[in-house]
């Protein structure tokens, strides 16, 4: 009977430490977090709170004091990556210290570690610069990675950070958006040399040909002959095999374009003269007969190149 005893007594104890090293691995739990992971909302919800580490480089405008980083999975890159058209980081990641402490920075990739904090929906973060995200990671450090801990495909991806192509491919998605949705585009309010405030209005179509063709204008660039096969030949010229998904990206991209461009020519668009709220003033505003199919087969488009660069993981 004191055997049984003790052995009860020991089998309590075995799973009483197992219960209760189960409950600390459980709550000290932390999470691998994926650029690619991080562009569903819906994930990003359900490790709200939790620890998560990533692994990336910081962005050379990170804030000088160390008060926050933007950690890329890219590294050289001097800005932080938007969507075109807008104030929301794409690829990008905002991370801060904790408190009363400053990140240093460092040109080598990095492993960071911090609580994830996701912002309400409709309700992003924002940062002094004016950026807008949906998540940032806070109470965080980082520690510099080690060689063996890098992937096997960092040598391929090196190569494509030291072509800049994926600056220039965000620049060929500007040139999208713009004629996909020229007509959301607008021109500020001023205050002229003479001190005269000049009122803001939402672009013309006029003006929307005058940025694609005139010469030395913002998206002149993507209208000359021959950009997007150039854009095609820079990225063979990495690797001629392992961009093919790339490759017909830019491709489907070219075709929209075309579209796009095309109605613009064509005159395929109606306007109205009405009251503007956000200039407080009555002005003709334009819409593109297609805008909306446009506009949405752009997000597809842009969805798929989005993903492809989120998916280079160290």
């Amino acid at each position: 009977m004191k055997n049984i005893r003790q052995r009860l007594a020991l089998v309590l104890c075995v799973c009483l430490l197992f219960t209760l090293s189960a409950c600390g691995e459980k709550n000290g739990e932390t999470v691998r977090l994926s650029f690619k992971s991080a562009s569903s909302y819906d994930y990003l919800q359900t490790l709200d709170g939790k620890v998560v580490t990533i692994n990336g480089y910081m962005a050379t405008s990170s804030p000088a004091d160390g008060s926050f980083l933007f950690l890329m999975n890219l590294p050289y890159q001097s800005c932080p990556f938007c969507k075109p058209n807008t104030t929301q980081l794409s690829n990008t990641m905002e991370v801060y210290p904790k408190n009363n402490e400053k990140f240093g920075y460092t040109t080598q990739a990095i492993r960071v570690t911090g609580t994830l904090a996701v912002a309400p929906a409709g309700k992003p973060f924002s940062d002094p610069y004016g950026y807008e995200f949906s998540f940032k990671l806070v109470d965080a450090e980082y520690t510099i990675l080690k060689s063996e801990e890098l992937s096997a495909d960092m040598a391929l991806w090196q190569k494509v950070a030291e072509s800049d192509i994926v600056n220039d491919l965000y620049g060929m998605y500007d040139y999208l958006n713009f004629l996909c949705a020229w007509n959301t585009y607008v021109v500020n309010s001023y205050v002229s040399a003479d001190g005269n405030l000049q009122t803001g209005y939402y672009l013309y179509a006029a003006d929307a040909l005058n940025y694609v063709t005139k010469d030395g204008a913002q998206f002149n660039y993507g209208y000359k002959d021959g950009y997007f096969d150039g854009l095609v030949k820079r990225v063979q010229a990495i690797d001629p095999d392992a961009f093919s998904d790339l490759c017909a990206n830019i491709r489907e991209a070219e075709a929209l374009a075309g579209r796009a461009r095309a109605a613009l020519e064509n005159g395929e668009y109606t306007y109205e003269y009405q009251y503007v709220e956000r200039f407080n003033t009555e002005d003709y505003v334009y819409t593109i007969n297609e805008g909306e199919a446009f506009v949405s087969e752009y997000e597809r488009i842009y969805l798929v190149f989005a993903n492809w660069l989120a998916g280079w993981e160290m």
